[in-house]
């Protein structure tokens, strides 16, 4: 008689998935965080210890004051490492993590604007990482991308980026036939709302909404615990969302986009169209704070535009968080301000008090870990 594995491959996913997001847990919390029986919990982590995958820390008393300590069981840090980059219009980061997630090393790749360079560029930084680190190149078992655009995760394909000016583009394969590395990609939205899930503030979240403040506008959105990729993995592009017909025109050929108003990039181009030169958005909160009309005038159309739009997303998913992960360095100004007040007028008054806002200062890093990340989640399950 067959056996179905699918039951514990199922049990082993589930056991992956929460020792990603918490790094170390006993089997009794395992246990309570799975919903799977003490028996399944038993069978499925000896079989990751057979395999190398996890191991078993010091004992610890903190979980309980009477009788046995508990085992804290943890994936072991140095059995492989993993690449993650994040591929915007700018200076890429590039970082290395260990089977837990935790950055080992890091350092940044030039903006190419072509594929191949792209993927020659990853390949000499993964080669300067592996020397700092001293990390064997046959302990690394993975490479995430997180690409700003459209992408067909299951191929490896950028469908579109508007921002790359890429449209299918083959990227995954191009970056594995490169590194010799298996490769993973998704957009960059994705793989911020992965790395909230994993390592942020969505760890103990089941329902929330991740935008990207960047140099464009990007949204995922995580539902009972899942993250949701639509009918064909498209879901999430509110940067496309029209704000005004007969606004500007959006790189994607369409006018008045969000983008238009909110993205990092559109606000640097109006800024200079205006005589503002500025090099970051943080300079351009400064004039604004400053007196500068026209710089107050920019930010405040921005936050409004992205509020109303997010007022409408809160409103439709009805996410306990909305988290804003602030790339571009507007801070707790102008920008931040408008936006939360915006959202704030125009949800119903029940979501007021069951809707946390929360703005977030990040750099590139994070989204590559969180690219990385994913990599060793893929490699995980794979495994396990």
């Amino acid at each position: 008689m067959k056996v179905n594995p699918e039951p514990l491959r199922t049990s082993r996913r589930a056991v992956i998935d929460a020792l990603l997001q918490h790094l170390s847990m006993s089997r009794s919390s395992l246990a309570e965080a799975t919903g799977l029986s003490r028996s399944a919990i038993t069978e499925v982590t000896q079989g990751l210890i057979d395999l190398g995958l996890l191991e078993e820390l010091p004992v610890s008393y903190a979980e309980q004051r009477r009788g046995r300590p508990s085992v804290l069981l943890s994936f072991a840090s140095s059995h492989g490492y993993f690449l993650g980059v994040s591929i915007t219009d700018r200076p890429s980061a590039i970082v290395l993590v260990n089977l837990r997630g935790e950055i080992v090393g890091e350092c940044e790749i030039p903006f190419q604007p072509m594929p191949a360079d792209v993927a020659a560029s990853i390949r000499k930084g993964l080669t300067q990482l592996l020397k700092m680190t001293r990390v064997p190149r046959e302990r690394v078992f993975g490479v995430g991308i997180a690409v700003t655009g459209i992408v067909e995760q299951e191929t490896g394909d950028c469908r579109y980026s508007a921002a790359l000016n890429w449209r299918d583009v083959p990227i995954g394969n191009m970056v594995e036939k490169a590194t010799g590395v298996k490769t993973y990609i998704d957009n960059d939205a994705n793989m911020i709302a992965i790395g909230q899930k994993l390592f942020g503030r969505g760890r103990d979240l089941k329902h929330y909404s991740s935008l990207i403040l960047g140099r464009n506008i990007g949204c995922a959105h995580f539902i009972d615990n899942k993250l949701y990729r639509g009918h064909d993995g498209s879901a999430g592009e509110i940067g496309h969302i029209t704000v005004d017909p007969a606004g500007p025109l959006c790189r994607c050929g369409r006018n008045g986009c969000l983008d238009m108003y909110a993205g990092g990039a559109a606000l640097e181009n109006s800024a200079k169209a205006l005589g503002i030169e500025t090099a970051s958005m943080r300079e351009l909160e400064v004039l604004a704070a400053s007196g500068s009309s026209d710089a107050y005038n920019l930010l405040r159309r921005g936050g409004q535009a992205l509020g109303l739009t997010v007022a409408s997303l809160v409103q439709i998913n009805n996410p306990e968080t909305v988290l804003f992960a602030d790339l571009e360095g507007f801070g707790n100004g102008l920008f931040s301000t408008t936006t939360r007040q915006t959202i704030e007028n125009n949800i119903l008054p029940r979501f007021l008090s069951t809707t946390q806002i929360v703005f977030q200062p990040m750099d590139q890093s994070f989204l590559a870990r969180g690219a990385a990340s994913m990599a060793v989640q893929k490699f995980l399950h794979a495994s396990g």
